[in-house]
């Protein structure tokens, strides 16, 4: 999968409609709906099975007065190998720690250039069976008294959502980090630490936010339309994810 998304767009969005709607072949319409997604982008416009059309329309995007960029497979395909921390330690000028896997990790706090902050959202549906017993006036005349109720079942599709909250690091060195709020130790927190993961994770970014000052900063994945608005009506949030963090690190980074 290829995507083709557009970035850096004018507070008048709006105006942008019919140029946008004649690059994607699109009506009016939809390009409105897609450009009146919050924000200044990136909002992804097109998806592709192949590279070739995903950089072509690039081109005549750019033509057209859009900034566009083009997410490869090969780059979607990186940032879901990105390393999930375990452990970490905080010292006065870098960060350290372990990965999932065991592999160790050192990375001063100056090289650390974008903290993404955003929640990854599951869900699962299941069925439940619910046992009902009611007064049959009808069950206790024939039955002579003996059985005066009556049991009835229904089913119903229940909907149980996770939620859980991440945060990824980006360095020059070119090295990801992703820290899960329910899979790490925070016990290096030390006098810090708190009675709750949550409150622990949020103690965590605030120390990871004051030490590295010159790193961009971005929360707009923190819920799910913000997610939805970036990754538009095709792609699902719950599985395509990885596309909206890629994306994000391209574009704030300044990758072509």
């Amino acid at each position: 999968m290829h995507v083709v998304a557009i970035h850096s767009l004018d507070k008048d969005k709006e105006t942008l409609a019919g140029a946008l709607s004649a690059t994607l072949e699109v009506t009016i319409f939809e390009a409105l709906q897609r450009l009146r997604a919050p924000g200044d982008g990136p909002l992804i416009v097109a998806v592709f099975a192949e590279r070739n059309p995903a950089v072509q329309l690039v081109v005549r995007l750019q033509s057209a007065g859009f900034n566009s960029s083009v997410l490869t497979a090969e780059e979607i395909e990186a940032e879901g190998g990105a390393r999930i921390v375990r452990r970490f330690s905080l010292g006065e000028l870098e960060l350290a720690g372990a990965t999932e896997k065991g592999d160790s990790f050192s990375i001063p706090f100056h090289d650390i250039d974008l903290i993404l902050r955003g929640t990854s959202i599951s869900s699962d549906s299941a069925t439940e069976t619910i046992k009902n017993r009611s007064v049959s006036l009808g069950r206790a005349v024939l039955s002579g008294g003996v059985m005066i109720t009556k049991t009835t079942k229904s089913v119903h599709e229940v909907t149980v959502e996770e939620r859980q909250g991440f945060v990824n690091l980006y360095s020059v060195a070119g090295s990801t980090l992703v820290f899960r709020e329910n899979a790490i130790v925070y016990d290096s927190l030390g006098p810090a630490l708190r009675p709750s993961r949550a409150a622990n994770f949020i103690c965590l970014i605030a120390e990871l936010r004051r030490r590295c000052p010159g790193a961009l900063y971005d929360e707009r994945l923190l819920n799910k339309a913000g997610q939805v608005a970036l990754l538009g009506p095709s792609l699902n949030p719950e599985r395509y994810l990885v596309v909206a963090t890629a994306l994000l690190a391209k574009v704030f980074r300044g990758k072509n």
